[in-house]
């Protein structure tokens, strides 16, 4: 029994390193065209004519925004990819964290018109970490927010110091999730039942986050509860760097 335990964990290892080898070179390999492609779009929304049909510009507008949402979902898949191998890099700067999050929220107001995003709270502080990669983590919970609670109106992001930390928590008014789907929900490639018939997706953006706020020695978490909402909160220290030792 211990021999086929031992057998059964080697050929699961094996297939997750093969999984993994697939997704890097797949990612890679679809890199490249696309970013032919979006130099293409680029080339025809700078030569189109002022006097180009309504169509043409309508046409060309989805084209681009459909590129760019293969973009990004090519672009987890290579960070899924350097998460696993331990090649996630940060590059820390300081910067303006209120500053900072109030950019992020107006981005995503601009296109989730029927929702209201309310922040609460300001932290005051000049954080040392990755802002690039802070700022995928609060645009991925506030996405969430919008695509898992299309019913409800109103998003509140609420920011605070805590000792050395600054918390950050996403309120939505959406699903909610069971006590069994919280423990997996940072797991890579988890997709709860419900949610995998309603709303594509590929299960890997909150395993993203919750790695890059380990790799800023934070913690993020979920409080949810079922027709109720779900509350996403992370804590990451103000300097990154003291906390990892550097």
């Amino acid at each position: 029994q211990i021999l086929l335990a031992i057998e059964d964990i080697t050929e699961r290892k094996e297939i997750e390193r093969r999984k993994d080898d697939f997704l890097s070179i797949a990612s890679h390999e679809l890199k490249t065209p696309l970013t032919t492609i979006k130099g293409y779009i680029q080339v025809l929304e700078r030569t189109a004519p002022d006097n180009a049909p309504d169509k043409f510009n309508n046409t060309l507008g989805k084209v681009a925004s459909y590129v760019e949402r293969l973009n990004s979902l090519i672009e987890d898949l290579l960070d899924v990819s350097r998460i696993q191998t331990g090649n996630i890099e940060l590059h820390k700067t300081t910067f303006d964290f209120d500053a900072m999050i109030n950019e992020a929220i107006e981005g995503l107001r601009t296109s989730a018109t029927h929702h209201q995003i309310k922040l609460n709270g300001k932290t005051g502080a000049q954080v040392i970490g990755d802002e690039s990669h802070i700022i995928q983590v609060i645009n991925n919970l506030l996405s969430n927010a919008v695509k898992y609670a299309p019913d409800a109106e109103t998003i509140e992001v609420s920011i605070s110091n805590v000792s050395d930390y600054i918390k950050v928590s996403v309120k939505d008014f959406g699903l909610g999730m069971s006590t069994e789907d919280k423990k997996r929900v940072f797991e890579r490639f988890f997709r709860s039942g419900e949610i995998q018939k309603r709303f594509p997706g590929m299960g890997i953006g909150l395993y993203i986050c919750d790695q890059i706020i380990k790799n800023h020695g934070g913690t993020l978490w979920v409080e949810s509860e079922i027709g109720k909402g779900s509350t996403f909160s992370f804590t990451i220290p103000k300097n990154a760097s003291k906390s990892n030792g550097e």
